[in-house]
């Protein structure tokens, strides 16, 4: 009898340590394409659920080497996954270093409103992704995520190719100068279908350009949720909010769905 009750559990145990490990996805690269646009080649990893049908929706992450070392993100994705928080999809974490001297940083180059790196992505990146492992199209949901200038660059995109993604995260974008250039941009033009999710820290965090931004995008009748955080301008404020940007996206992936607290700040 002994024997039969603790067979059981351990059957139960082993079943939740199975859809734990299936849940878990694989990241892949790098991987090299040579831009046109740019002018060099660029490097890229992707994160792929398991067994899923395509086509898979796309999440661009900038800065993809730092959210890999400093975020962790992987470990996101897979406990997020496991958990049933988010729904599957591709994450395509774009490296922002040059490959073959990965000391030299491209961001001040590629990421303040550049027309190249936008028709890098659109023109090459994207129709690679799909080809390669996504099958994704032009309906497919697209989202982009970055972390302070990336997430400058997130913005960037979001009013260069009105409709491409329809999930915009920005983790602490900076500078305020940038962010100002940013709140004119939208401000001018027409809305789009974007939903935004927006994070600052403190006062040393660009608080006050942020959280203008933040307004103008309200004003303006966009889906916006806000998280102020009171931190600072590093990981260890941005990585806590990793799974709140996950599941941002991943709410969009329903027909017509979006976010269920977009006018409060969290």
């Amino acid at each position: 009898m002994k024997i039969r009750h603790l067979v059981l559990p351990l059957i139960l145990s082993l079943t939740w340590y199975a859809d734990t490990a299936l849940a878990k996805g694989t990241l892949k690269g790098p991987y090299r394409i040579d831009s046109r646009a740019l002018g060099y080649e660029l490097q890229y990893w992707i994160y792929l659920p398991e067994r899923v049908e395509k086509p898979l929706p796309e999440l661009y992450v900038t800065d993809g080497q730092a959210f890999l070392a400093a975020g962790k993100l992987e470990n996101v994705l897979d406990r997020e996954t496991a958990d049933g928080a988010i729904e599957p999809f591709a994450v395509i974490l774009v490296d922002s270093r040059d490959p073959d001297f990965p000391e030299l940083s491209r961001r001040n180059r590629e990421f303040m409103c550049n027309v190249d790196y936008a028709k890098f992505y659109v023109g090459e990146l994207m129709p690679e992704v799909s080809r390669l492992w996504t099958g994704a199209g032009p309906e497919t949901p697209r989202g982009v995520m970055g972390v302070s200038f990336g997430a400058i660059n997130s913005a960037c995109f979001g009013i260069m190719m009105p409709g491409v993604f329809q999930t915009v995260v920005m983790l602490s974008p900076g500078s305020d100068k940038h962010l100002e250039v940013i709140d004119r941009q939208y401000r001018e033009r027409p809305v789009n279908s974007s939903s935004f999710l927006v994070t600052n820290g403190g006062p040393e965090d660009n608080q006050v350009a942020a959280e203008q931004f933040v307004q103008t995008l309200r004003d303006k009748g966009y889906d916006v949720q806000h998280v102020a955080t009171g931190g600072a301008h590093e990981w260890d404020d941005w990585r806590p909010l990793l799974d709140d940007s996950l599941q941002l996206f991943s709410a969009q992936l329903g027909e017509g769905a979006v976010a269920e607290d977009g006018e409060g700040d969290g």
